[in-house]
Parts: structure tokens; sequence; C-alpha cells
């Protein structure tokens, strides 16, 4: 219900402040679930999607924002919960599949889901390599996979302007696609950790190419922050 309220007066102001596109949006299905997966440019994408989807959309939001040291992080931990999304441990391993826990409720509720597969924002433009999350998911609820491509959803400032702006911002829409039940069950019964890792790896490239098709951005072979970070602070995939 808060979810609703919120987009009502939320959608109309963003359209009137942002003057937002979505193009082929009949591909969403009329039913979920289904999983949103698309490249990560700018914080415009955490509510461009909700906004201009016909469905709730549920996002993993970084843990950081439902902290509880003061009364502001509160209110925003609280809200985020209310607009539907889940804290998430965006390092990788175990602690973000143990996040991914409240996202398969939604699915299994037949509810959308939305992840940007790279983690972070793309520091200089281009796509990233993805991480298995998105991959985890779909293989392990069968749910389809909904790519789609962000453009314009950085802030940016202009010479005109007095403070950074979304202009035009607008999202494209890909085919869904499931991923094959031979790769499905190669995963579900893998018999050791390394042959899951493989299976994972190969649905995740594969929704990566898939969003690189809309996006046309150049790929790179390596995770987000590693050109923000040196190589001996970064964790490494699990």
């Amino acid at each position: 219900m808060f979810y609703h309220v919120v987009m009502l007066f939320a959608r109309p102001l963003c359209y009137i402040l942002f003057w937002p596109r979505i193009r082929h949006k009949e591909r969403i299905p009329a039913e979920g679930p289904a999983i949103f997966a698309g490249n990560h440019l700018g914080v415009g994408e955490s509510f461009l999607l909700p906004v201009l989807s016909p469905h709730p959309v549920t996002y993993p939001a970084k843990q950081e924002l439902f902290r509880t040291d003061n009364p502001w992080r509160r209110f925003c931990g609280w809200f985020l919960r209310m607009m539907r999304q889940v804290p998430m441990d965006r390092t990788g391993g175990t602690a973000a599949m143990d996040a991914l826990g409240s996202i398969h409720e939604v699915l299994d509720n037949g509810g959308f889901v939305a992840i940007h597969p790279e983690g972070h924002r793309s520091p200089d433009g281009r796509l990233y390599k993805g991480r298995t999350g998105v991959a985890r998911l779909a293989l392990k609820s069968g749910a389809p996979v909904i790519p789609f491509g962000c453009f314009n959803t950085r802030f940016t400032r202009k010479k005109w302007m007095p403070f950074p702006w979304l202009i035009r911002p607008s999202l494209e829409i890909g085919e869904s696609f499931t991923f094959p039940e031979q790769m499905r069950q190669a995963f579900l019964n893998a018999e050791n950790p390394e042959q899951a890792r493989m299976v994972l790896r190969e649905a995740t490239d594969e929704v990566m190419r898939r969003i690189q098709e809309i996006t046309d951005q150049e790929m790179v072979d390596e995770y987000s922050y590693r050109p923000k970070k040196s190589a001996k602070t970064s964790k490494t995939e699990e």
C-alpha cells in the first residue's frame, strides 16, 4: 500500500522534472516472477525503473543505506524497506548469497526484482564484468531475465545549470529469456562448488552480453570497483 501511494505522486513528479522515456515497454511480462538486469551508470536508475515499470519492483540496495547509527539513517532504512528495497552486501561471496534470501521470497510470490550485475556504478561509462547474483537467482527460481539498458541516468551539470540534473534519462527493455533447463540442472545438481561457479559465470556472461546488445557499451573483463581500489584490498567473488 505504501509503495503504491508513493508512486502515485512520484510518477507524475518524475515526468515533470526529468521527462524520462522507456522503449519497448510492451516487452515487460504482464505477470511475474521476473528479474530485471541492467547496466549501472548512475543513481537515477534506482528510481527510474520503479517509476516507469507497470509493476512494483524490488531493488537490493547497498547495506550502508540501512545503517541505524543516527535518526536520519534510521528513517532512510525504514523508507527503503517500505519501498520494497532490501539490504545487499556488495562485497560478493557468501555475504551476498545470504542477502539474496529476501529476493527469492519476492520471486516465489510472483514479484519483480531488479539487479545491476556490475554491482557498482561504472566509473567511465563502460560495461564491467557482472557478478553472479542475477544468474544464481534465475537458475534457482527459473524466473525469466529481462535485460534492459539505462541511458543518461547519471546526474550531470551543464554550464547553464546551477546544480547536477538528469537530462532525458531513458530505459530500453530487451527481450526476456530463460536459461536452458540443461544449464539450470547443471547448477542445481553441481557436484562441487567449482562446477557451480563455472555454470554461474557462463550464465552471468550471457546476461551481460544481452545487456551490451542494448547499450552498445564497451565491455571490460574486470569488476567495476577495481579502477577505484587496489587489487590488494579488493575481494574476489566466489
